[in-house]
């Protein structure tokens, strides 16, 4: 069924957020009032947006997302290159098509524009690299950018108007970022869905991320995809940063615990390290460490990590 704008798709767009918990927007154009009304259920995630210093200036796009972002935990990226329009289930389902989170776009809002969007249910694994490819390579807003963007605007004076260029830059600028890390739950279970040989959506979607994390290539043979992991992965900053965190650790109380840390030294390491504000929730970033601890003791035999007592997750750089 063909969503049209005036008749059944802002309907079918809240429907979309309010029936999938975790949703991520893809929108060049984007009005806060609009989105306020689609993320009633609050299972807006993340959102792209375009963010040129005209469409702000303009107000096609409202500054004042970023603010709404941080008081809903939505990661706010922005990327010149987007024209997109998306609502993808950070998983197998998208709603996609021509129209805007505005009020002439989505909202079907007086004389609104001629609009058609679909719904796909299920996305191939590569449909999904795209996606994650596309947040990769995005900017995340952080209160720095903010505040430059801010500036750009409000120094702009009409009529003479000629608007700067800020591009975004290349994705190598931030890698402390939440979203660089892996999502896969093991670097074997990643193998598996590299050669389709694994079929969960869930985990399928996840992997989709770190294909395009990773770069991994295409059509290679089960030693050199571990070989080319295992390097990329022990080289990124993020990585070689948290793993020397944990190896130069200090326990003043307990020195037989040096070298070691729990998951509240782990937080608090995140907090002081990420770009990402606000750093998730606990039993957020449970299922981030988990996954962080595997694939760092898969790749790397000086370090371990166990429950001891079933209460904190500790990792240990062995000595």
């Amino acid at each position: 069924m063909l969503l049209r704008s005036g008749e059944n798709l802002f309907e079918n767009a809240k429907r979309f957020v309010d029936e999938n918990r975790e949703v991520t927007i893809f929108s060049a154009y984007l009005k806060l009032d609009v989105l306020k009304k689609l993320n009633e259920s609050n299972h807006v995630k993340q959102v792209i947006v375009r963010w040129e210093i005209e469409d702000l200036y303009k107000k096609v796009s409202d500054i004042e997302l970023h603010n709404y972002c941080l008081e809903k935990n939505i990661g706010l990226y922005r990327n010149t290159r987007i024209h997109l329009k998306a609502f993808w289930n950070n998983n197998n389902k998208i709603l996609y098509g021509s129209a805007n989170v505005s009020k002439r776009g989505i909202s079907e809002i007086g004389n609104y524009n001629f609009e058609l969007n679909g719904i796909l249910e299920s996305i191939t694994v590569e449909d999904q690299c795209y996606l994650n490819k596309i947040i990769l390579n995005s900017e995340y807003v952080t209160e720095e950018l903010y505040n430059t963007l801010k500036t750009f605007i409000e120094s702009l004076d009409i009529p003479n108007v000629s608007f700067p260029k800020l591009p975004t830059p290349p994705p190598t600028v931030d890698y402390f970022l939440i979203n660089q890390l892996p999502m896969t739950s093991s670097p074997e279970l990643l193998f598996d869905l590299y050669k389709n040989k694994y079929e969960d959506h869930i985990e399928a979607s996840y992997a989709a991320h770190d294909f395009e994390l990773y770069n991994i290539p295409t059509n290679i043979n089960e030693t050199d995809f571990f070989n080319f992991l295992k390097l990329t992965f022990n080289q990124h900053p993020f990585i070689m940063s948290f793993k020397s965190a944990i190896k130069t650790a200090i326990n003043e109380r307990n020195p037989e615990r040096n070298s070691s840390m729990q998951f509240g030294a782990v937080r608090q390491w995140f907090s002081n390290n990420t770009t990402t504000v606000p750093t998730p929730r606990s039993f957020e970033l449970n299922s981030y460490v988990k996954v962080l601890y595997a694939w760092i003791c898969y790749f790397d035999e000086s370090y371990s990590w166990n429950i001891p007592g079933e209460r904190s997750e500790v990792i240990y750089f062995k000595k």
